[in-house]
C-alpha cells in the first residue's frame, strides 16, 4: 500500500513500513488500514536526512572468512591503476569481484534483528546500494615482481654503476598483488638475494657463468658433488665472481647437508644440476636436436655419477615424439604468457597435440586454489586418444594459426 503527502512518502510490505517520518498517530491508522494486528512487529524505516547512494562498499563473507577477519590484525587492498584490485591477508591473497543484484541493499546502523517491544521499531536507513563485493581465493600475482627485478638483475660488479629501478621491501608490498608471506616466498623460488636494502636476481646468463665455473672447480679440485665445501669454493673463485653470487649458485643447485666451525658442506641436486646443463646446452645451441644426438651431448657434460632423464626436462623443453627421430627443442615455462588463454595459444601453435605428460609442466604455475591441471584441461582444450599409445592428447578448442 503506498501513501502520500507533502512530507512523507511510506509503503508497507510484510509488516515494514517505510516512512518519512516516525508519525506514530499515523502509523497506527497505516498498520489498520493494511490489517497488521498487534501481534505483528512493526517496523518502520526512516530515511536519514543524509540517506543516498553514498561511497560505501558492501563484502559478501563467508563464515570461515568472518572468523579469518576477527583473527588478522590488517588487510590491504594491492592494485595500481588498470589492475583489478584484490585484498590481501598476512599469508593469502583474494579477488574481489563486484556482483549486482536486482534489489536494493538499505543500510542501516546498529541493525538488529528482533524486537519483543509491541511499539513501532523505528530502522534509520542512511544509503543505499546495488552492489557488493564477493572474494575468492586465488594465486598470488607474482609475475610481475619477476619482470620488475629483472631490470635491476645483477650482471657484474663492472655494471652496478649503471642499474637504475631498485627495489626494496616496502616497494614491492606496494606494487605486487600479493600477501607479504607469499612475496617472500616468491622471492626465494626466483633466487632474489637482499643487496644492501634491495632484492636482486641474478641475470640468467651470468649466473650460468657463474655455476659453470663452480661445477668446472669441482672437477679441478676433485670434490665430490655430494660434498661441496661451501666457503673454499666461494673463496676460491673470488677473483672471478663475488662470493655472495658464489654461495647463492650453490644454494640454488643444492642444500646444505653438513656444518663445522670452519665449514658448510652442500650437496648439489642431480635433479637441478641436470636441468641446469640442458638448459645450458639448449639455449646455446639454435634449433633443434635429435633426442638420441641430445642425450650423448648432456650425459658427457654432466659430472661423474650423475644421470640425465627425459623428466629433468620438464619446463625446460619440448619433446616432439609424433617426428621420426624424436627431437627436442629449447622451450623454457619462463618465456611464455602468464594469461592461461594465451598459454594455451602459444602451446598449441608450437606443437598441435600435446599428451598430459608433456602439457602439464607448463601449466603448473597456472593452477590457483581448488584447481586442477585437468580442470585447466577440460577449459581450454579438446581431448582425444593417440592410436599408437592409447594415451589422451590434449589440442586447441579455436583453429590455431
Amino acid at each position: 500500500m503506498l501513501g502520500e503527502d507533502e512530507d512523507s512518502c511510506s509503503m508497507e510490505t510484510d509488516g515494514v513500513l517505510i516512512g518519512g517520518g516516525p508519525d506514530l498517530e499515523a502509523l497506527q491508522a497505516r498498520t489498520e488500514e493494511a490489517g497488521i494486528g498487534e501481534s505483528n512487529n512493526i517496523q518502520v524505516l526512516h530515511f536519514d536526512g543524509c540517506y543516498g547512494s553514498h561511497d560505501i562498499r558492501l563484502i559478501e563473507l563467508s563464515k570461515d572468512l568472518v572468523e579469518l577477519f576477527k583473527k588478522e590484525k590488517e588487510f590491504i587492498l594491492r592494485g595500481e591503476e588498470g589492475e583489478d584490485a584484490v585484498l590481501c591477508t598476512s599469508n593469502q591473497t583474494y579477488e574481489l569481484r563486484e556482483c549486482t543484484t536486482s534489489n536494493s541493499l538499505l543500510l542501516s546502523p546498529g541493525l538488529d534483528r528482533t524486537t519483543e517491544e509491541r511499539e513501532p521499531l523505528i530502522r534509520h536507513i542512511s544509503a543505499t546500494t546495488f552492489t557488493y563485493y564477493e572474494l575468492k581465493l586465488c594465486r598470488a600475482k607474482l609475475d610481475k615482481m619477476r619482470n620488475l627485478l629483472k631490470r635491476s638483475a645483477f650482471r657484474g660488479e663492472e655494471f652496478e654503476g649503471t642499474i637504475e629501478g631498485k627495489l626494496n621491501t616496502a616497494d614491492l608490498l606496494g606494487l605486487i598483488q600479493a600477501s607479504e608471506k607469499e612475496i617472500r616466498s616468491g622471492l626465494d623460488d626466483i633466487g632474489s638475494v637482499e643487496l644492501d636494502g634491495y632484492w636482486r636476481t641474478v641475470e640468467s646468463e651470468y649466473l650460468t657463468s657463474v655455476m659453470s665455473r663452480v661445477l668446472m672447480l669441482l672437477v679441478e679440485k676433485e670434490w665430490s658433488w655430494e660434498r661441496v665445501p661451501l666457503i673454499e669454493c666461494c673463496r676460491t673463485l673470488e677473483e672471478l665472481q663475488p662470493l655472495f653470487v658464489s654461495e647463492l649458485s650453490l644454494r640454488l643447485y643444492g642444500s646444505q647437508v653438513e656444518e663445522s666451525d670452519s665449514e658448510v658442506y652442500i650437496k648439489l641436486s642431480e635433479d637441478k644440476v641436470c636441468s641446469f646443463y640442458a638448459e645450458y646446452i639448449l639455449s646455446s645451441s639454435a634449433g633443434m636436436f635429435h633426442l638420441n644426438e641430445f642425450m650423448e651431448v648432456w650425459n658427457d657434460a654432466l659430472p661423474e655419477g650423475m644421470t640425465p632423464r627425459e623428466d629433468h626436462l620438464q619446463g625446460i623443453a619440448l619433446v616432439s615424439r609424433n617426428k621420426t627421430p624424436c627431437t627436442v627443442s629449447y622451450l623454457p615455462l619462463s618465456d611464455l604468457p602468464v594469461d592461461p588463454a594465451s598459454r594455451f595459444n602459444y602451446l598449441f601453435n608450437r606443437q598441435e597435440k600435446w599428451h598430459q605428460d608433456d602439457i602439464t609442466p607448463y601449466l603448473q604455475d597456472l593452477i590457483g586454489p581448488g584447481q586442477t591441471v585437468n580442470s585447466l584441461l577440460l577449459k581450454h582444450c579438446r581431448s582425444s586418444t593417440d592410436p599408437v599409445t592409447k594415451k589422451k592428447m590434449y589440442n586447441s578448442r579455436q583453429r590455431q594459426t
